[in-house]
Formats: C-alpha cells, structure tokens, sequence
C-alpha cells in the first residue's frame, strides 16, 4: 500500500509544482504590468503558497480516507496486484490503472481503489466542452454510490481502450457503451 500511496503523492506534488509554475507566471505578468499592486508582491506569493499547500493536505487526506477504508484482503491484493504488470491509461488530471481485483485511479487530486467485484455496471458518457465531446466513466456500485472519472481531452483513445477492457472483464450487459 505504501508504493500506491507514494506514486500516488508524487505525482501529485509533481501536477501541483506546476500549478505553482503557472500560479507564478501569472503573478509575475500582473505584477510587471500593475506597478500599483507591487506592494501587495508578498502577499500575492504567500496567497499562492497557501493555496498548493491546501491542494497538497486535501490529496494526502484524500489518500488516507482512500486507504483506510479497505480491508487487510484488499490492502496484500493491492500490494501484490500493484507491481505486477498491467495497463495503465491516461485520465483527467491523472491515469487509471486496470488490475484483476481492483481499479487504482488518481482523477482531479482523489486517489480511488474501485473492488471489481462490486462494480454493477459502468456507463459511458460524454461532456460536452465547446465542439468537443469529453468521454467520461460512470461506475454504479452495489451499494448503489457512483464513481465518475473524466478522461484526458488529449488521451481520448484511452477511454475506448478502458472501455473494451471492462467488456471483457465484467461482461458485455455490464457496460452500457
């Protein structure tokens, strides 16, 4: 569980940095074009700061109600499971990771371990962004709470790819395409 939890942070530190990055650039450019607002320079730095640090302890928070919530089956299934080899396809802010008992996804900052077994059937469906239409994933579980994962506008592909595995895996009359 430990190596989930680390990839899973690091690559989160790693998309946050380059929020930073962006945060910063833009500062730069609103401060070099504003001279009025240099005074408030500390403050807008300090504002950035603050605002990755809350971004950081909501995944790491995220991260640990994820993983306190499983089983000490689930937890040695993930473990042994996670370092064989699978694939991997890109998603929203983050990839999917298709494994035999579990699906591992880190979307939009959450870390996620969705139980196969408990999948009742995955929808797919699309959002619609200007011209483009944004293939997204429905999992309903048996407990009857639902799962959305966005997939990467860049990465479409990946969406028919998870889409045929989940055919394969649960069943055809699972996955409504």
């Amino acid at each position: 569980m430990g190596k989930i939890k680390k990839d899973f942070m690091l690559k989160e530190l790693s998309r946050l940095v380059l929020c930073a990055i962006g945060f910063a650039v833009c500062a730069f450019v609103l401060l070099r074009y504003s001279p009025k607002l240099a005074s408030y320079q500390s403050m807008l730095l300090l504002g950035i700061v603050a605002i990755i640090a809350l971004a950081a302890l909501r995944s790491a928070m995220l991260a640990r109600t994820a993983t306190s919530n499983l089983t000490d089956n689930d937890t040695y299934l993930l473990d042994k499971e996670y370092t064989a080899s699978h694939p991997v396809y890109k998603v929203w802010q983050g990839e999917i990771h298709l494994m035999q008992s579990f699906i591992v996804c880190r979307n939009r900052g959450r870390l996620l371990f969705i139980p196969i077994h408990k999948i009742e059937r995955v929808e797919h469906r699309f959002n619609r962004i200007g011209m483009r239409k944004i293939p997204f994933a429905k999992f309903i579980m048996d407990t009857n709470q639902s799962i959305a994962i966005g997939f990467s506008p860049n990465h479409s592909k990946d969406s028919e790819a998870v889409f045929a595995w989940l055919a394969e895996r649960l069943g055809k009359d699972k996955v409504s395409h």
